[in-house]
């Protein structure tokens, strides 16, 4: 019984680990930070092509910068493609699977930005037309992106990239400390 209970409990750790499965979603790895992968999960409109000039969005899921999964935003970018922008639900690292800290929860959201706009012409986006947001964790990261633009120590790696953003949308995200 206590095997089970364990194996039971260790299942949510298990399943991180692995590519996070999206129905309708073309992924692409965006960046490699010792052995963790990370992916962008992209939804494109119906009839989308390469050389199509979309606007976009980059969300962030939420979970006290400890966990959560992209699907989070899974039903937002269907909703969006449907209407016609790119719409992309991003991995990053958290506390729970890599040990990391919201700073660097902010360089891999700048990471996903940078090649958003990098690839911009193999995704069919508009460079000048790219937005973040996200919820509760996600969206104080996605807020963050937007009041750091370009802030180098953000970027180590890249730090020429433009990672402006043209567009914050952030929901319950924590923004007061006192």
């Amino acid at each position: 019984m206590k095997q089970i209970i364990s194996i039971i409990c260790m299942l949510p750790f298990v399943a991180s680990a692995q590519v996070v499965k999206l129905e309708g979603a073309k992924v692409h790895q965006y960046k490699q930070v010792g052995e963790a992968k990370l992916f962008l999960h992209v939804y494109n409109p119906d009839g989308h092509k390469d050389s199509d000039q979309k606007p976009a969005i980059v969300f962030f899921f939420g979970g006290g910068w400890n966990g959560g999964t992209p699907k989070q935003f899974e039903p937002h970018c269907q909703y969006l493609s449907q209407r016609g922008m790119v719409a992309i639900t991003a991995e990053y690292r958290v506390k729970s699977r890599n040990k990391t800290t919201p700073f660097e929860c902010v360089k891999d959201g700048k990471s996903a930005i940078r090649w958003v706009r990098a690839n911009a012409n193999k995704l069919g986006v508009d460079p000048s037309r790219i937005a973040a947001g996200g919820g509760s964790a996600g969206g104080h990261l996605a807020s963050l992106m937007a009041l750091t633009q370009n802030r180098t120590e953000f970027q180590p790696g890249f730090e020429t990239a433009d990672t402006s953003i043209q567009g914050c949308v952030s929901m319950y995200g924590v923004y007061e400390f006192s």
